[in-house]
């Protein structure tokens, strides 16, 4: 197994995933394998200018207050209580950018911690149809979560006659109280930032005929019967997007889901091997009334996305869709946008192998063959590259008229936008797909809405012996991309449709210079440099939907696990984006890490994409 898909299955209860992008294409910048939910967390002095505060060690229950900053961005008011930050406007202002997304991974999501939990030990036979142990059973649930934690005083709820014990990371404040029929008592936990290996333990033991269901941890400042399901500061965070990605929370990677009967439903306890559950998926969705991007996992049958669709279609709101996006001064038409899997170009998931299977098993259909239309033609020249584009743009195909279909029957099938994904390198993968397209379906932008790549930046490993030149490698690598933008920009104009990426942003790894790259993260020149790479995509694309990788890191991993990439646009979801973009730092390289992880350049410079 790769190392950072190995890592990141360490890691699967706190929401890691891998990316990893095969060596062959280290020079396209598309980025090598690295955690997908990590960003900045380490230790460090240096920084010039005063600096913002920080958020990430612990949130408890208070009274609420209001203040008004301002910063080198302009005037923002925010309020602040029991429950975080969040920043408010004028109601029907517009507060969402209209062309830039996220893709959605972070350390923190939920009110309810125990979503972040591994399920429970029990043999499968014994426990019921929501994860717990049936009566007579026992089991524990454990999990290597003290690096995402922040210390403080949680709430554990639970209903049943059976027990309910704590250990690790977690201690129990007193007894368990029945109110109500809910038993609940506080638990004091100890976060521990920079290692692994300390584990929040949850014990079921039941006697004959006892149980223990519906298992709660909540997050600090809220109580029982709270009706929110994610943190603020996460929500606060998500402000700034028009569209929300949800590759990482569908856990699209080397998926195996193949059955609708898999999919995961938040009344089961803990995490899911199959991503986080679909119905808070949509209730973010109603929540803040963002586009939706999804995935169809690479074995997902045609039975499976009719399913999918329906699923979609009934659960969505769209009235609580159109305030949200009323609220936010976004007059654009909502979007669900789709996928097939992730990276089906990349050899380092499953989905490629799984396409390729499925193409060597019916030759006639998919033949490899390419007219070498556009470069490089390296590409086209590959038989079984283009065998694996020819059955995504045929999957692709097919869905989208299941989608349409299936939302058709609400008068909504003008939402659905498929997205046929590429390889950034070079427009021969996507052609090899809309040619198949054309050729058994008809006009491709009748079927496909958006054609999209990940254009990662990063300087050479050579060029980042200082801050200087790393940061003048990054800005070379992003003026590479010329010509490769130019041909999916005539691409795009062949086909008359509309271009994306579905990822982006620096993609820094690697543990030469590791300090410097951490470093870099902080820097007031990593935010000029994400603003002429952003300026450089609307050049050629203008303002073409552009979804950043991604949203927030995990602050408290080891410092070793950062070669594997610091993805998110902030350290971590309790940095404080009230202050953070403040009076950024210029960095020499020999500063300690940790005193520099409250700035956020590159959030700073998304966040300005709002108009």
């Amino acid at each position: 197994m790769n190392r950072a898909l190995w890592i990141c299955a360490s890691l699967a209860a706190a929401g890691c995933t891998a990316k990893v992008t095969p060596a062959s294409t280290a020079s396209s910048s598309s980025g090598t394998g690295a955690t997908g939910s990590t960003s900045s967390s380490g230790s460090s002095h240096g920084a010039t200018g005063s600096s913002g505060a920080s958020t990430n060690s612990t949130t408890t229950g208070g009274s609420s207050t209001s203040s008004t900053s301002t910063s080198s961005t302009g005037s923002s008011t925010s309020t602040t209580g029991s429950t975080g930050t969040s920043t408010t406007g004028t109601t029907g202002s517009q507060t969402v950018s209209n062309w830039l997304g996220t893709n959605v991974s972070a350390d923190l999501y939920f009110v309810d911690v125990s979503r972040q939990l591994s399920p429970f030990d029990t043999p499968a036979a014994q426990l019921d149809a929501n994860g717990y142990p049936v009566a007579g059973a026992s089991g524990t649930s454990s999990t290597d979560i003290g690096f995402v934690l922040p210390s403080g005083t949680y709430t554990l709820t639970y209903q049943g006659n059976g027990t309910l014990s704590v250990s690790g990371i977690g201690q129990l404040a007193g007894s368990f109280q029945n109110l109500n029929g809910v038993n609940q008592a506080q638990v004091t936990i100890t976060g521990t930032p920079g290692a692994f290996g300390n584990f929040l333990n949850l014990v079921i033991s039941n006697g004959a005929g006892q149980t223990v269901t519906d298992v709660h941890l909540l997050y600090p400042g809220f109580s029982p019967g709270t009706s929110q399901v994610f943190l603020p500061h996460f929500l606060n965070l998500l402000t700034p997007f028009r569209a929300l990605r949800f590759m990482d929370w569908l856990q699209t990677n080397n998926s195996t889901i193949a059955n609708w009967s898999e999919h995961p439903e938040s009344s089961s306890y803990g995490q899911s091997p199959n991503g986080q559950p679909y119905d808070l998926i949509v209730e973010l969705v109603n929540e803040t009334g963002k586009d939706m991007w999804v995935t169809i996992p690479e074995h997902a049958d045609d039975a499976f996305v009719t399913q999918f669709a329906d699923y979609l279609r009934d659960h969505l709101d769209y009235t609580r869709i159109d305030a949200a996006r009323a609220a936010q001064g976004n007059t654009a038409p909502f979007q669900l946008l789709f996928e097939e899997a992730n990276e089906t170009w990349n050899q380092g998931f499953s989905a490629y192998d799984t396409f390729l299977t499925l193409a060597n098993a019916n030759t006639s259909r998919y033949t490899g063959t390419y007219n070498n239309a556009f470069a490089p033609s390296w590409m086209g020249g590959n038989s079984d590259l283009m065998k694996v584009g020819q059955v995504e743009g045929d999957r692709l195909a097919r869905h989208a008229a299941i989608f349409r279909t299936e939302f058709d029957s609400l008068g909504k099938s003008s939402i659905i936008a498929p997205v046929l994904s590429g390889w950034a390198i070079g427009a021969a993968y996507t052609d090899v797909a809309l040619q198949f397209i054309q050729a058994n379906y008809g006009d491709p932008k009748t079927i496909v809405s958006y054609v999209a790549t990940a254009p990662y930046f990063a300087p050479d490993d050579s060029q980042t012996g200082d801050m200087g030149s790393l940061f003048a490698g990054c800005t070379s690598n992003i003026q590479s991309y010329d010509s490769m933008f130019t041909d999916f920009e005539n691409l795009t104009t062949q086909y008359q449709i509309k271009m994306a990426a579905y990822e982006g942003g620096q993609s820094l790894t690697g543990t030469t210079n590791q300090q410097l790259k951490h470093l870099a993260q902080h820097d007031e020149r990593m935010y000029e440099t994400y603003l002429t790479y952003l300026s450089f995509w609307k050049s050629h694309f203008g303002e073409a939907l552009f979804m950043h990788f991604s949203l927030a890191g995990t602050p408290g991993i080891p410092e070793n696990i950062f070669q594997y990439g610091y993805w998110g646009s902030i350290g971590g979801v309790l940095v404080d984006t009230s202050t953070c973009g403040n009076n950024l730092p210029t960095l020499t390289g020999s500063e300690s890490i940790s005193s520099e992880t409250q700035y956020c350049p590159k959030y700073r410079a998304l966040r300005e994409q709002v108009p």
